[in-house]
């Protein structure tokens, strides 16, 4: 079976910002069965503070069943062809 890898360049979710995005917001999230990473959204470098500020009070309001469970947001690298889960988490 042939994989199909999507490319596509996205854009900065900042409001009104035309820029590509290099980053994935997101958290580790797991409801015992299967994980991947919570999308908070896309950014460029110029808006990666104020968007993961934004994403980490939105993971703050957040309200989680019994099972599941949501690691901290963090910036992860986006390549692109590759998935979620082969992402690299950037150490700040």
């Amino acid at each position: 079976m042939e994989t199909i890898i999507f490319h596509y360049q996205p854009l900065c979710s900042a409001l009104g910002c035309d820029q590509k995005a290099i980053y994935k917001v997101a958290a580790p999230w797991s409801n015992g069965l299967s994980r991947e990473l919570k999308n908070y959204g896309l950014t460029c470098e110029a808006h990666r503070e104020s968007q993961l500020l934004i994403a980490r009070h939105h993971r703050d309001l957040l309200k989680v069943d019994e099972e599941e469970t949501v690691g901290p947001v963090e910036l992860y690298q986006l390549v692109p062809g590759r998935r979620d889960v082969e992402l690299s988490r950037l150490s700040e």
